[in-house]
């Protein structure tokens, strides 16, 4: 039998169900810990957010130590190497993500109390987003992204759920979807949710977006897909929700703005540039007939907008 990506995160959720956090492992193991790995112990409990996401060799230089000392480090903690100590303090982190205020309340403060004009809130709003992004490509699952991928590409019919917010994202990505020939519905109406989840048949991919991962009408369309038999995907900025409990695979937004307040509101560009990427990757994965649809519908569009306009008319 294949394993599909959430089989294997929910045997490893369930395998390490006792075991502490990956922040309280590390302060629990750090009276143990002599030499350079209680260097490395210090380095990531000194500045998690800034270690979260950090490449081996980077944790060595911030620590001062060797990366076979970081490795031994993560073997001390639990954990069976550096890759699988980073993904635990990712996910650590991430717990507390969409808890917060959707706006950059402080930096909106900041601007009001005269600390910077116009121009410099934008450009550190716009930091934000770029943050994220880093963020999110960082922390990324490589087999979460390349299971939903697949999925959307061979899927024969997808719908995307989403309220609020997160309802724009679902139109761009039905949009997206939709050019590549792909059978594709997305509805923010509660009751239309259900109406849809119930004419899915096994194959067909239900994928919900929510940055709070609570958007109580988009998880139980999603939990009403699960006792029907239908898979299911999200994106949130909160993994550890319950939306990111309910569906079999979860893609993450990761944010250090989480410590400013502003974890939802830079989710929200990074959830779209995310989506974008998700789109082109499974054109890719239709292969020809997906891209000669793209050039026809490009060349379709192009007409459109080269037609002369009407003077007659009121616009």
């Amino acid at each position: 039998m294949t394993e599909t990506p959430s089989e294997s995160m929910a045997e490893g959720a369930s395998g390490a169900a006792s075991l502490p956090p990956c922040l309280e492992r590390v302060r629990g193991a750090r009276p143990n810990l002599t030499g350079a790995r209680a260097q490395v112990a210090d380095a990531v409990l000194a500045d998690p957010w800034k270690i979260r996401g950090a490449s081996i060799q980077v944790l060595a230089q911030t620590a001062g130590v060797s990366e076979n000392a970081v490795s031994r480090f993560t073997h001390a903690v639990g954990y069976s190497g550096y890759r699988e100590f980073a993904q635990a303090l990712s996910l650590d982190l991430g717990k507390t993500l969409g808890l917060y205020h959707s706006h950059p309340v402080d930096l909106v403060l900041e601007a009001r109390s005269g600390l910077g004009g116009p121009l410099d809130l934008v450009q550190r709003v716009m930091s934000l987003e770029v943050e994220c992004m880093q963020d999110t490509l960082t922390n990324l699952s490589e087999p979460a992204l390349r299971h939903i991928v697949t999925r959307l590409g061979v899927a024969p019919s997808v719908l995307l759920l989403g309220t609020g917010t997160a309802a724009p994202l679902c139109q761009m990505f039905s949009y997206r979807l939709a050019s590549i020939g792909t059978a594709v519905t997305w509805t923010a109406d509660p009751m239309m949710m259900l109406a849809h989840v119930a004419r899915l048949n096994p194959g067909d991919l239900a994928l919900g977006i929510s940055y709070s991962g609570k958007s109580r009408d988009t998880v139980q369309a999603l939990g009403y897909a699960n006792q029907r038999g239908i898979e299911t995907a999200g994106l949130t900025a909160n993994p550890q929700s319950p939306m990111g409990n309910v569906v079999d695979t979860a893609l993450t937004i990761f944010s250090s703005a989480v410590s400013r307040g502003t974890a939802q509101f830079s989710a929200r560009v990074a959830g779209l540039a995310l989506l974008e990427a998700i789109a082109t990757a499974v054109s890719e994965e239709k292969g020809g007939a997906a891209l000669s649809m793209l050039q026809e519908l490009g060349s379709t569009q192009a007409q459109l907008n080269d037609l002369p306009i009407d003077e007659d008319s009121d616009s």
